[in-house]
Parts: structure tokens; sequence; C-alpha cells
């Protein structure tokens, strides 16, 4: 797979420093002496590894279209195709030439082969920051390696080939351009093997702001991983170690809005960085979700109803009437600034409901989501801490975070249709999208279909 190979390389100037998202290279093989030797120092790692936060910022990726994409292609959202954008997720309708695949594809790769670089560089000062940094590239290379596997891996689709995960790569060139799918539980395990490895490396007392990878969102993201895996114990023990941080709250029911407004938060433990100077333009999460010159997306009456009238998570809403919703207040910044969460301490609770419950100690498990219900102002209370419960009370606060999609999937479930204003037509004719559709797995991009031999395109397409 040529794309493993000539991903983008970051240019450093002779600080040591990123220039910025613009300063890339696309080396060739006979260029991979070049990234040998293009980390020198720690702040040469700490460099490439802030290159990887800027992948992931990309417009294909959490920048807007995989944040947003999940929850269009699910019964939190849909398109009204207004400027033409996210009627392919709205539709389910990806032939193997369009971008949204690509995109995801081409930039995890992109941000995999930089964390390669750090992971495999010769540097070896010692140093506590330089261990430290050489963990985030393997947080980060687990983590988009996950990310591919939910977009890309057949575990979901009934009658998939488990040999069909994702190709795990795990150096920056090693004379492999045409690798085949590593299978489905060969790509959990590295994942797994690559957080740990992650956690082993990173002292806490370095961490700094949610503005880059840390010691606690790596637990963070663990708490998420092992839901999918099933790894109920180790989900709730990388929970709890957030948990009894110390460092985290629920953010009180009246500070909510306000908090999502100010462009941080509320309680992330990790989050992309946007500034004036280092942001997206138009093709912000913000213009796609509000009422502007593209305002594509918006939410379902269903999810809208689902809200107790007194929640304050209604309040990130706007009822525009007539049966249109919309979740303008999580991002509200119309030229890109607002920070994108990628993971949340509320999300930390969940997860740990949602363990507890699947593994039979719903007592415990309604506490978490009652209390956290309770918080946002909510007089729902619920009767019992069952994995129906926790993911009832999951699609309130996550709503429009990029997970919906993935959470039926990993439950089992159909991903339900509900009725959209008249006029507008949604996936699968208007009907349900039964659990285990072809669907649930994107199309191997074409552009990788024709440059790897050994490459074998997913099923339905």
């Amino acid at each position: 797979m040529k794309k493993i190979l000539k991903y983008s390389l970051v240019l450093l100037l002779t600080a040591g420093f990123i220039t910025s998202c613009d300063g890339i290279l696309e080396p060739s093989v006979d260029q991979e002496q070049l990234t040998e030797e293009a980390i020198n120092t720690v702040e040469d790692l700490e460099a490439f590894v802030l290159a990887v936060h800027d992948v992931l910022n990309s417009t294909a990726l959490f920048g807007r279209d995989f944040y947003v994409g999940p929850d269009v292609m699910s019964d939190n959202a849909w398109s009204n195709g207004n400027s033409g954008r996210f009627t392919n997720h709205r539709d389910f309708n990806f032939p193997i030439t369009n971008a949204y695949p690509a995109g995801i594809w081409n930039n995890f790769y992109q941000a995999i082969a930089n964390t390669n670089i750090i992971i495999n560089s010769d540097l070896d000062d010692g140093s506590p920051r330089a261990e430290y940094a050489r963990g985030q590239g393997y947080a980060l290379r687990a983590f988009s390696h996950f990310q591919l596997l939910l977009a890309f891996g057949q575990q979901y689709v009934d009658g998939g080939d488990a040999s069909l995960g994702v190709p795990y790569a795990e150096t920056y060139a090693d004379g492999n351009l045409f690798p085949s799918r590593d299978a489905i539980a060969d790509v959990w395990t590295s994942i797994e093997d690559d957080f740990n490895t992650a956690i082993s490396l990173m002292s806490p007392e370095l961490d700094g702001d949610a503005t880059t990878i840390n010691y606690m969102a790596v637990r963070a993201l663990q708490s998420r991983f092992y839901l999918h895996t099933g790894n109920f114990d180790a989900a709730i023990a990388a929970a709890d170690e957030v948990i009894n941080s110390g460092q985290f709250s629920i953010v009180p029911a009246s500070d909510l809005v306000s908090t999502w407004a100010s462009g941080s938060g509320p309680n992330s433990l990790f989050e992309l960085a946007f500034t004036d100077t280092d942001r997206l333009g138009v093709d912000n999460i913000a213009r796609i979700l509000r009422d502007t010159n593209y305002g594509d997306v918006e939410i379902t009456e269903d999810l809208f109803s689902a809200y107790d009238e007194n929640d304050a998570r209604l309040g990130l809403m706007t009822d525009e009437g007539d049966g249109r919703y919309r979740m303008s207040g999580k991002y509200v910044d119309e030229l890109g600034t607002d920070n994108v969460r990628i993971i949340r301490y509320a999300e930390v609770l969940l997860n740990k409901a949602e363990a507890l419950s699947r593994r039979g100690d719903q007592p415990e498990a309604l506490e978490i989501i009652n209390n956290l219900s309770a918080e946002r102002g909510s007089a729902n209370q619920y009767d019992a801490g069952t994995p129906e419960n926790v993911l009832a009370e999951r699609r309130l606060e996550l709503a429009l975070e990029g997970q919906r999609l993935f959470d039926l999937a990993r439950h089992e479930m159909d991903v339900p249709n509900p009725p959209t204003p008249s006029g507008f037509s949604r996936f699968n004719n208007g009907e349900d999208l039964p659990f285990g559709d072809y669907r649930y797995a994107l199309p191997i991009p074409n552009a990788e279909m024709n440059a790897n031999g050994n490459m074998v395109q997913n099923q339905g397409y």
C-alpha cells in the first residue's frame, strides 16, 4: 500500500519546531534516511507529536467530517442537502470513489506515519520528556487505528470476514509496499498493546492541558476502547483511574451552555485545538450544524423529544419550528476556533456505567446514569441500570459528538430511521438499517484498491 509509505513528512525548522500544517512533504521511499535524521532532540519528538494532532484536525477527520458523519448516519441527525454536504451520509451511499472514506483512510494513515517516526526514532536520551513524547506516539497510533477499524473493519457486518480489519502500520518504511489487511482480532490486540505501552511511558506529572494527548486522556480512551472489545473489567479500571484522580467533575447544569460556548470543555480530557490562525475556514463544525450559509446537518425530532423539558442539554439546541431542530450550542464559532472535544469526563462516567451494566452490576450503573441525568437538571430518573438505559443516557449526553453510529454497532442494534420533515428522504427507503448490513463498514477507497493488489474490498462494494 503506497500510502502507508508515502505519507506526509512534516518539515522541521532548524530550531526543531513545526512550520505549520502547510509545511508538509510527500517523501518517496528513497528519502527514508530523511525520516531517520529528522529527530535529533526531544523538541523534535514533541514537534512530531504536534504534527499528528494537526492531521487529526483536518476537515476530513475531527475538524468536521468524521466527527459529524457518524451522527448523520444514525437516528440523531440528517442532512437537508442545503449545500450538498453530508447527503451521502444521510443516504448511507458511499461509492468507492467517494471523498469521505478516502479522507478518513488517507489522513489517519498520514497521522500514523508520523507516529511511527516518533516511535522508531533513534533518539534515546533517557529523559522523562522523551519517554512521554514517545508514549504519546504510541497512544496516537492506537487511537488512529481504532478509528480506522471502526470505519472500515468487517466486525459489525453480517457474515463479515474476520480477516478483514485494517493494515496495522508500525514502521514508516519497512519494504512492504503492498500489505494485506490484518485480522480484526489482531488489530484489537495491537491497539491494546500500543495503549498499554503509552501508559507505561507517560508520567502523569508531565501532563499538559487537554489540547495534546496526555496520560489521563489515554486512560479515558482506553475506557471507550474496552467497551468495544468486551473487556469490561479493564474498562472500569481505566475509568476509575480518571474518576479517582479528583481532577474532573460534572459541569453544573447552570454552566453547561456557557462552558460549551467558551470554546473548550466541558471538562475535556482530550480536545483538538483551533485558533484564529490555525483553523479550517468555512469548513468547520459550527457552519455545518448551525443555520448559516451551509447548515446542512439538522438533528431529528426523535432526538430532540428524548430530553426532559428541564434538561440543560436542551439549551444547546434550537427548535426552529415545523419539525426542524438544530444542535446550535456545542460548536458556536462560525470562524472555526472552537476546540473539538474528543473525549469528555461525562463519557468516562458513561463508559464505566455501561461496563458495570454489561458485567451485571446494574445498581451501580443505575446510580451513575441517574446522577448524570440529575446533574443536567433533568427530572428523568431511570428505574434500572440496564445496558439499554445506559445507551439512552449516552445518546442524550454525547449527541453530535461523533459516536452514535458506533454505539449502535457495538450494541449490535439496527440503525433506526426516524421521520424527517416532509420532502426529505433518508437511507434504506425510509426503513431501519438492519444490524449486519454491509453498509456498517465503509468501502476501501478506490485509489487504495488500485495501488495495492493485496488489498481486499469490503463486501457489498
